[in-house]
């Protein structure tokens, strides 16, 4: 997890709705009144959320909002624990005798801890929904991203969602790629090759890599390079859900 990570912080900012949903439902089916006793209550669920969604975004390294959602809910659960935790310990600790003069028959009533505690737990159980909606939503907007496009047709992706800081290309635009950097005598190390599929990437674990050798002049490794990079490309099985990465270096001169 990056911190230079636009799509962290913009998964964190869904917390904010997540946090509004359930306290909407809170305050629809559990009639919450919304006033300055419950701020409190929903600073404890906004908190409660940002550590569930920080946890669950380090977590996955897919845009798969069901797996995203189960994880974010399972994480924020176990803030909500030890929300829980901290409160038991203070009411346990703020306790006080009731004194002797006061009536068995006298209805005590709930403290304001034990009303907190009530509160959260409503919230862990009206919580699942909102969850999978706003993960659902943010999928969407982590969808991997079209960079070169004509008509419907998708060209490259980006694997920013799987933590890798480069564009995957189709084989007909990984070979036009490479031909770009042969004629501008860039070499090409090397590459990978990924998956696609409704949005989700995932690393074949298939490579190739082009090292130079020590007689090689400068032209002859871009020349050897590239076409290493054509003949596996080519080779490797048509698949319009298949796309390939390319790591260009450097000639020194």
């Amino acid at each position: 997890m990056k911190l230079t990570d636009k799509r962290f912080w913009i998964f964190e900012a869904f917390a904010i709705l997540s946090t509004a949903l359930t306290v909407g439902q809170m305050e629809l089916f559990y009639k919450l009144r919304l006033d300055s006793d419950v701020l409190p209550i929903c600073i404890i669920i906004l908190i409660t959320y940002l550590i569930g969604h920080a946890v669950a975004w380090k977590s996955n390294k897919s845009c798969a909002w069901l797996k995203l959602g189960f994880a974010t809910y399972l994480f924020s659960a176990v803030a909500l624990a030890v929300f829980f935790a901290i409160i038991f310990v203070i009411d346990w600790l703020s306790a006080t005798e009731v004194s002797d003069d006061v009536s068995a028959d006298v209805h005590v009533g709930l403290s304001t801890l034990d009303l907190t505690l009530v509160i959260i737990l409503i919230w862990g159980i009206v919580s699942f929904i909102p969850t999978m909606v706003t993960t659902f939503i943010a999928s969407l907007c982590f969808r991997a991203k079209t960079t070169v496009a004509t008509g419907m047709e998708l060209r490259s992706i980006s694997l920013e969602s799987i933590g890798v800081d480069g564009i995957a290309y189709t084989k007909s635009e990984t070979l036009r790629i490479a031909e770009e950097y042969y004629n501008s005598n860039i070499p090409i190390l090397g590459g990978d090759v990924y998956f696609f599929n409704n949005g989700n990437i995932k690393p074949t674990y298939d490579n190739w890599y082009c090292n130079r050798n020590n007689s090689e002049t400068s032209y002859e490794y871009v020349a050897r390079s590239y076409q290493v990079a054509c003949d596996y490309i080519k080779k490797y099985p048509d698949n319009a859900n298949i796309f390939f990465s390319i790591v260009k270096g450097h000639i020194d001169e």
